[in-house]
């Protein structure tokens, strides 16, 4: 026998994980779900509310608890589930303030658990890949990061933007330093006209030197899009001294296009055979699952880059209210 047959027929003997699936139901929560009752390598156990989620994580043994829940509420369950000796997932941001992620950060290492954040983002193939590039210096070195966010579903009138920022599009600044490294600082401008409801600017500076950025959000309610999902619509531009990489979906799409194209000077490439698909980020994180479980292996998405975006994303809120450059 092979050494990978040997390698695949060891992981076959793994048993599988674990899961307890809790709280309110949603979208991402049935895909996630699915994913796991797909998956040979997980074993659902638990699926419901998450009242008495103490008593159902300790009675099933559960080593892996999905979170659904709003963001106030986020945080207690998880400290409740590493309390009682399970794993933690939940959705970004993983709470309102650093200050509480610290905290299940200190848990966590205490129990010796991990807590995964789901940041579809950052399971997205084509991002993973942008990243190994510009790992690679394929594009040389990087000076400018542009993140476009289309949303068709707007707000009501005079919605606080900080707010909604925080709420709703702390991933794209855990996407910005996951592609760009740490940011040292940030701005950040809103508008709002009779043909659009709102649009938040925010100015990137990363401690990298000579590297920044910019993240543009419309709302755009007369956007025509085909998806499955909420319409949202993502772009991302990285400009390097030699060259520039592209990642012109996400959720959703405008037209059909290389998902990921990089141009240097002297050629250009596309990769047509990344997995695009959004709803595939959950049959990754259920895979993710497994091999952070039994195998020890880092989650992509973790507290410490969380933790950075959640901090980013609240100076980003202040820099809107006070107009002014703030330090992250």
């Amino acid at each position: 026998m092979g050494f990978l047959q040997r390698l695949l027929r060891l992981e076959d003997d793994l048993d599988p994980v674990r899961v307890a699936i809790a709280g309110a139901d949603g979208e991402a929560r049935k895909k996630l779900e699915a994913a796991y009752g797909a998956s040979a390598k997980a074993e659902i156990v638990y699926s419901g509310g998450a009242d008495n989620l103490e008593r159902e994580v300790r009675v099933g043994n559960v080593e892996l608890v999905e979170i659904f829940a709003p963001t106030g509420k986020r945080a207690e369950l998880a400290r409740v589930c590493l309390e009682a000796g399970a794993n933690v997932s939940l959705a970004m941001p993983p709470a309102q303030d650093s200050a509480q992620i610290d905290s299940l950060k200190t848990l966590a290492a205490q129990r010796g658990k991990f807590v995964r954040v789901r940041n579809e983002c950052l399971y997205y193939e084509p991002y993973q890949k942008a990243r190994e590039l510009i790992q690679q210096e394929k594009i040389g070195w990087p000076v400018m990061l542009r993140l476009v966010i289309k949303r068709k579903r707007a707000p009501e009138n005079g919605f606080d933007r900080a707010a909604w920022l925080c709420e709703n599009e702390s991933a794209s600044f855990a996407l910005a330093e996951y592609l760009y490294g740490p940011l040292g600082s940030v701005f950040t401008l809103g508008g709002k006209s009779a043909t659009n409801p709102g649009s938040i600017l925010t100015g990137l500076k990363f401690k990298t030197q000579h590297s920044l950025g910019f993240m543009l959000l419309d709302f755009v309610p007369d956007m025509q899009m085909h998806t499955l999902g909420e319409p949202v619509f993502r772009q991302a531009w990285a400009t390097g001294t030699n060259g520039v990489l592209m990642i012109n979906r996400g959720e959703a799409q405008l037209r059909r296009e290389p998902v990921l194209l990089l141009r240097v000077k002297d050629y250009s490439r596309t990769w047509e055979m990344l997995k695009d698909d959004w709803n595939l980020v959950y049959p990754v994180m259920a895979e993710e699952a497994f091999t952070a479980i039994r195998k020890n292996l880092p989650v992509v998405s973790g507290l410490d880059l969380a933790e950075r975006a959640v901090r980013a994303t609240l100076k980003a809120g202040e820099a809107l209210k006070e107009g002014k450059e703030l330090a992250v």
